[in-house]
């Protein structure tokens, strides 16, 4: 195994180098969300304290999100990931951010399907929004096609879409 990952980044050196980078950036900015810095920097100019916000997929961010905008409901599939942010809510006391724990309908294993008969739950928590409701939204958890569909009309005109780890296939 050891092997494969050492050919693989010498068959890469540039995305070794990028990942080098990120690495040690991660290191100096331990607190800040785990995304590429200039996802970092745009969320830094563009959010304000007066913005309401979801969140699909919860971790360090939650925190990081929770102290910039006037509320943020955060969704979470995976009950580690969920105990951890809560932890770290709780420590930061932020009581505008609802953390929710909602597991998924399907086998982690399953690919997210293009049409569900029945919405999933996970999803499903965008039913609850008024439509143009909120000012920023970050799809960075399960089923991002769903949710990336279901969410347009709640989205303001003005309003922010962030989708990361777009080409993660395992969601």
């Amino acid at each position: 195994m050891v092997t494969k990952n050492i050919i693989f980044w010498l068959k890469r050196p540039k995305g070794l180098l990028y990942r080098i980078k990120y690495w040690i950036w991660e290191k100096f900015h331990p607190n800040k969300p785990w995304m590429c810095p200039g996802t970092v920097k745009f969320c830094e100019r563009h959010l304000t304290n007066s913005m309401s916000m979801l969140e699909f997929g919860s971790g360090r961010s939650s925190v990081w999100f929770g102290q910039r905008v006037a509320n943020l409901t955060s969704v979470e599939g995976n009950t580690n990931w969920y105990q951890s942010a809560k932890t770290k809510i709780e420590s930061a006391n932020l009581a505008n951010v609802d953390l929710r724990l909602i597991p998924l309908n399907h086998p982690l294993s399953q690919p997210e399907q293009e049409f569900y008969e029945r919405c999933p739950n996970y999803v499903a928590v965008l039913d609850e929004f008024e439509d143009e409701s909120l000012d920023f939204v970050i799809v960075n958890g399960h089923y991002r096609t769903n949710c990336t569909r279901k969410f347009l009309s709640k989205i303001k005109p003005s309003g922010y879409l962030l989708i990361d780890d777009t080409n993660c296939g395992i969601h």
